[in-house]
């Protein structure tokens, strides 16, 4: 029996995406992969549901027990001082952190059983926005072998390039994320091109709100006409990039040139940053806080037709108290964090988002994720915290043509497993590529391939 990764399709002659893969690179047979891949899957792809992506990374690890799985009938020090409340889905608890969110989850799906092997911040965070562990590291640790796959953004702006828009198609909002002094690798395009890295926007700051960026200031003297006659000579010369088209150097120098002139001398660019346009109630619904009003900026970008735009919870993955800038690794006074601050910021910015959307006709467009490299352990630490825990955690999906209203999968009684449905990130990955209509087997040829499977349940 032929098997390669987790891709089980299977196409019109019954043969498995996964035995594809496999007999696709037996060069002994001599069969080209991406010919195999062209004309027994193109049945495969699937008309979109999603325009755009919106994912809030929470990073640090948010607890799911004191989220979107409490365990009210385990012993105390795996339940925690919460209680499970009922929800708008009829058999669907949460917990009591969340009372926003619970009016709303006929909007959005948990998944309960997601997973995968690595503790560390660092090679969490590569695995959950790549769907790989390839050339991860830990803090002070060599990498692991292979080469980081690009972020799950990168891979949206690369495989939609035909889907002009005034702004990158990967956007992100807030700071690089980090822990310990050390980036998390996984949040570039890497072999996809600079062109197809993340356009990074500060974000929402109490002193001078979204800060515009250096790239779309204006250059003195130099007004919209100069750049179009600069533009101009680029396109006399042309002819000469045409005889170089297949450098990848050019590839990329030219999507950055396309970019950058459209943030330049779209009319509506640095509008869309302009979050004091929105009325007091609506700010105030979000809530007045850096998310809060980072998730507004979000939906405007969404709404000027960004295909994903990433927005970061924190910069480092650790609290204050243990030298970060708020991520939500909380290994000690868990309990009064997330009742005091962590649960209500989310719970009132994420209500908010989904009702937004909704009242604008976005959220059957846009697909929202909310999500942490992984969970907090089943036991609580001797100082009333709980350690990372990658093995079973939860996520949360809404919009972009998902059902909502729904549980994927189940974790076993401590919330420390899948008990039923597990999933991998790089099923995720897969989810939202088929959910945009895209056809990843082109990530083959650029040694980008996402070998997973799409959540039944999601599209």
């Amino acid at each position: 029996m032929l098997h390669v990764g987790r891709v089980r399709r299977r196409d019109c002659q019954g043969m498995t995406r996964r035995e594809l893969l496999q007999v696709g690179s037996c060069s002994a047979l001599g069969l080209g992969l991406t010919h195999l891949l062209d004309t027994s899957m193109a049945s495969e792809i699937r008309p979109a549901k999603a325009k755009s992506v919106l994912l809030l990374w929470l990073w640090g690890g948010p607890s799911h027990h004191e989220t979107w799985d409490p365990k009210p009938n385990a012993p105390l020090k795996i339940r925690g001082c919460y209680r499970p409340i009922s929800t708008a889905v009829s058999g669907t608890q949460i917990s009591e952190l969340l009372p926003m969110s619970a009016a709303r989850a006929d909007k959005f799906t948990i998944v309960r059983s997601m997973a995968h092997e690595m503790k560390d911040h660092n090679q969490a965070g590569t695995v959950s926005l790549t769907g790989s562990k390839n050339g991860s590291r830990a803090s002070g640790a060599i990498p692991l072998p292979g080469r980081v796959r690009p972020s799950m953004g990168s891979l949206v702006s690369y495989l939609a390039r035909d889907r002009r828009t005034d702004w990158p198609a990967f956007t992100t909002i807030g700071r690089s994320c980090n822990v310990s002094g050390a980036d998390l690798r996984g949040q570039t395009a890497g072999v996809l091109g600079a062109g197809h890295d993340p356009f990074r926007l500060a974000g929402y700051n109490f002193e001078s709100g979204v800060p515009i960026p250096e790239a779309l200031k204006p250059l003195g003297t130099i007004g919209t006409a100069r750049l179009d006659d600069r533009r101009q000579l680029l396109r006399d010369v042309d002819a000469w990039q045409r005889q170089a088209e297949l450098s990848g150097a050019v590839d990329r120098y030219s999507e950055l040139r396309r970019r950058a002139f459209g943030l330049l001398t779209a009319s509506g660019t640095r509008s869309a940053l302009n979050v004091d346009e929105e009325s007091d109630e609506l700010r105030d619904r979000y809530g007045r806080t850096i998310f809060g009003q980072n998730c507004i900026l979000g939906r405007r970008l969404v709404e000027s037709g960004v295909p994903f735009v990433q927005i970061n919870w924190s910069g480092n993955a650790e609290d204050e108290q243990q030298g970060g800038d708020g991520g939500w690794d909380l290994h000690y006074r868990l309990f009064e964090r997330m009742q005091d601050r962590y649960c209500p910021v989310f719970d009132r910015a994420f209500a908010a988002l989904l009702d937004d959307l909704q009242d604008r006709g976005l959220l059957d467009s846009t697909l929202v994720l909310a999500m942490g490299e992984f969970g907090r352990s089943p036991q609580i630490s001797q100082i009333g915290g709980r350690e990372h825990w990658p093995f079973g955690y939860s996520l949360v999906v809404a919009g972009g043509g998902t059902p909502g209203g729904m549980v994927v999968g189940a974790s076993t009684f401590d919330g420390g497993y899948p008990a039923s449905r597990p999933n991998h990130p790089v099923d995720l990955v897969a989810t939202v590529l088929e959910l945009m209509g895209l056809d990843r087997t082109a990530l083959f040829e650029r040694d980008a391939a996402v070998l997973g499977s799409a959540i039944p349940e999601l599209v």
